[in-house]
């Protein structure tokens, strides 16, 4: 009888830990934060395969345009391809190195075969590295699409709002920062705190606390199962003996 309650118990504890292991498997950039108009700046896309049965075999992530990064290039990975979309602008920019008229918006990764793909409980990094950052806005907003090899299709591309309910398939978002200065031989960063600087640390604060309290709130689920086997248990062994 005991094992019993106990199996079911645990089987009830497994399908609450696997339902809720999900909310914080997004596709995510790291680092979350940059200085906005910063040089070559190394980018991953990290993506958590969220399936139990199938692989991840492509990741489609769009780079914005307005304003777009500069000098984009792939890093090489063993068992994937990467086919990259340029945009021709209408208005060239100008940088130190002369006009730029071409800029990479969106960079499609394949993996060549079934073991270069993304396994159940594994995840990946696509990596990139940026000439230059914008120098003005708040944050990069990127637009991620993930394909199983079941044939299902996830679309990282919910807008995330500070403040507002978390989003289903969030974006990848890079927050940017204001750029750092020397001062006395050591680097200082000035943070901006109001206006739309601040809804964007607003932003990456609240995603924090959520992850935190989503993890905090595993462990409570985990703790008051094991509660009810030890209180199963101590009830079965107090209970008379019939004759």
């Amino acid at each position: 009888m005991v094992r019993r309650i106990a199996v079911v118990i645990g089987v009830l504890a497994v399908g609450v830990i696997a339902s809720a292991a999900p909310a914080w498997a997004h596709v995510t950039v790291a680092p979350d934060s940059a200085p906005r108009g910063a040089s070559d700046v190394e980018i991953a896309f990290r993506v958590p395969n969220e399936e139990t049965t199938a692989s991840t075999t492509k990741l489609q992530v769009a780079l914005p345009s307005t304003p777009p990064l500069l000098d984009v290039l792939t890093q090489a990975m063993p068992g994937w391809t990467a086919a990259v979309v340029n945009t021709h602008l209408a208005k060239p920019i100008t940088t130190d190195d002369g006009p730029v008229s071409d800029v990479v918006t969106q960079i499609t990764w394949t993996a060549d075969n079934a073991a270069s793909a993304i396994k159940p409980g594994e995840f990946q990094r696509f990596e990139i590295i940026v000439g230059s950052l914008p120098d003005s806005g708040d944050q990069i907003v990127f637009r991620a699409i993930q394909t199983y090899s079941n044939g299902d299709v996830v679309k990282w591309i919910d807008p995330v709002t500070p403040g507002g309910p978390d989003a289903e398939h969030p974006t990848p978002i890079l927050a940017l920062t204001s750029p750092t200065s020397a001062a006395g031989g050591s680097a200082t960063t000035t943070t901006v705190a109001s206006g739309s600087a601040g809804a964007a640390t607003e932003h990456v604060a609240s995603k924090s606390d959520t992850d935190t309290a989503k993890t905090l709130g595993i462990i409570a689920l985990i703790i008051s199962v094991l509660a009810l086997i030890g209180v199963a248990i101590l009830l079965f062994r107090k209970r008379p003996a019939t004759s």
